[in-house]
């Protein structure tokens, strides 16, 4: 069973609220097999709303389908379908496979090396509009903000690569530090889930940027 303590801690669930295997056998109308992270993902987590849809959405089971080009299985979406994160159909009976993104579902680029990173990134950009304790707003940051940012706190080991360029820090499991890069500035968000922890890093951040 994966392992998903990161991504429970930063939502505080301390419940499992997932499909049952029943409801997760549906992916067979579509495909022989899923990936064991995803399997578990979908059993754990997967009725979670707040997680899997505040921001973007994961697809439920019932509704998995193959990309216009057939060779990938789409199970993330942006909340415009402006873009769609899926899995290589030659991939689909390993554990813990690469995740692909696409505009256009004919063209994919690699967003990270695994699932489990990728659902780690997801949670976490998930988080920033979920959480309760917020800055509510992007702030905008420069080079040199942006080191204060890296003394101050953990760069996480996951991100958007192809996306929209996102990056991840943090010192505690319930918080998530976003820094988004973009042509000569970065926009910076961040939120937690305990009020003392979000007053903590806001002393900090709260001084950054305009």
């Amino acid at each position: 069973m994966t392992d998903f303590t990161a991504i429970k801690q930063l939502f505080d669930i301390t419940q499992n609220n997932g499909f049952s295997n029943e409801e997760i056998a549906a992916y067979q109308n579509v495909c022989d097999s899923i990936p064991q992270v995803l399997f578990d993902y979908y059993l754990q987590l997967g009725k979670n709303t707040a997680l899997n849809q505040t921001q973007d959405r994961l697809i439920e089971p019932q509704k998995l389908q193959l990309s216009k080009d057939g060779n990938f299985l789409v199970f993330y979406t942006e909340n415009q379908w402006s873009c769609v994160w899926g899995i290589h159909r030659d991939d689909l009976q390993s554990n813990n496979p690469a995740v692909y993104m696409s505009y256009d579902e004919n063209e994919w680029n690699k967003e990270t090396d695994s699932l489990t990173d990728f659902l780690q990134a997801m949670a976490h950009l998930q988080g920033i509009f979920a959480l309760p304790f917020t800055s509510e707003e992007f702030a905008c940051i420069n080079d040199e903000e942006l080191k204060i940012i890296e003394a101050n706190f953990n760069k996480r080991d996951f991100s958007f690569t192809q996306w929209i360029g996102v990056h991840f820090y943090g010192n505690h499991p319930d918080e998530v530090i976003a820094v988004q890069k973009n042509d000569d500035y970065y926009d910076l968000i961040y939120a937690s889930n305990n009020e003392q922890q979000f007053i903590t890093i806001d002393k900090v951040l709260s001084k950054l940027g305009k």
